[in-house]
Order: C-alpha cells, then structure tokens, then sequence
C-alpha cells in the first residue's frame, strides 16, 4: 500500500506520469511488474495510449486517497507536462524540481518559469516549446532577457546570479531559432527526442 500512495503523490507531483517514468520513478523494475503494479492501481487512475506508453493521471478516488485538490484532465497541455518529466530524468531527477512556481524577487513576480530547479548548487529555469508559436516564444524569451539586463537575479542576495534558461523544443529548426534569440543570456537548447 505504501508503494502504491508513493506513486499517487508522484502523479500529484508531475500531473502525469508514464508507465516508463513510473518504472523510473518508483524503481518496478520489468515491464511485466510495472504493469501488473499499476493494474492493481486501477481504481485511483485514469490512464490512455500516447504513442507506445500508456498515461496516468489521478481519477477522484486517487486525489481523494492522499488528499490532492487539483484535478487535472487531459487537453493538449499533456505533451507539454510529459516534455517537463522527461527533462526532470534528463537532468537526473533533482530533488528540488518545482513546476510552475512563481518567481518574485522583492514581492515583485518576475516570471513563471514552467519548471525551477536547482542542481549543481544553483538554480535554473526550463521552459518547454511544444505548440507555441515562435512570437509567444520570443516574448517569453524577452522577459527572461529584460531580467537579466536589469541584473535583479545578480543583484539578489538569494541569488547572486542569473540561472541558467533550459529549453526543451521539438524539431532542429526551433532549436535554431532558439538559440537566436536567446544569445547572450545563460542558457540551453535541447531536442526532446535526445532527452528522452
């Protein structure tokens, strides 16, 4: 049982989660067990074929066995989380990995980045492109571009520096693009299909 509640709040935590990040995630170990594990599941998930893998989210009877509020459904948004967990194992699971977490820097919200993490003792932020166009793309890149310029992040005592922009995209022409309009902040361009 305990197993099982550890694997609903990863669901809470990442929204939604694949049998293969579950695998990851909660150590299964073959596909035969994870499957069989998440058969025994069925009564607090939800689940549908993406691709190859299946994906779960928390039905009411799952939030209701931890006590999660948020009720997610599936919508286009659902690539866009699953690109966000895949970078989460790409840069080997960070303990302090926090999606969606509003960033302020003296009360002020700066930006909302859609993962802040922290890892090799400093914090970065991940934005994942996977049906924006490049104008939407470009204007979020200016914000991460006008807090640097200012030097709020550098200037903070939390801080002292700008975290690093990672960026996950979907084709080469993108990633080149990206890496146009993002010189000379810190930053990072991958293809999903290289992380994953």
């Amino acid at each position: 049982m305990e197993r099982q509640e550890q694997i609903l709040l990863s669901l809470e935590r990442f929204n939604f989660l694949t049998r293969s990040h579950i695998q990851r995630l909660h150590r299964l170990g073959g596909d035969r067990n994870a499957q069989k594990v998440l058969r025994q599941m069925e009564a607090y998930l939800h689940s549908f074929r993406e691709g190859y893998d299946t994906v779960y989210y928390l039905n009411k009877s799952g939030r209701e066995m931890i006590g999660a509020k948020k009720q997610v459904k599936r919508t286009l948004q659902t690539t866009h989380n699953l690109m966000r967990v895949d970078f989460f194992f790409h840069m080997g699971c960070p303990p302090h990995w926090f999606n969606e977490r509003k960033v302020e820097i003296g009360g002020k919200v700066c930006v909302i980045p859609d993962a802040l993490f922290f890892k090799d003792k400093q914090y970065n932020f991940l934005e994942v492109d996977n049906r924006q166009t490049m104008a939407e793309n470009k204007a979020k890149v200016h914000k991460y571009r006008k807090m640097f310029e200012s030097g709020v992040f550098q200037n903070d005592k939390n801080f002292g520096y700008f975290p690093t922009l990672h960026i996950v995209t979907v084709n080469k022409s993108r990633m080149k693009r990206f890496r146009e309009i993002c010189d000379g902040l810190p930053f990072q361009v991958y293809l999903i299909d290289e992380i994953k």
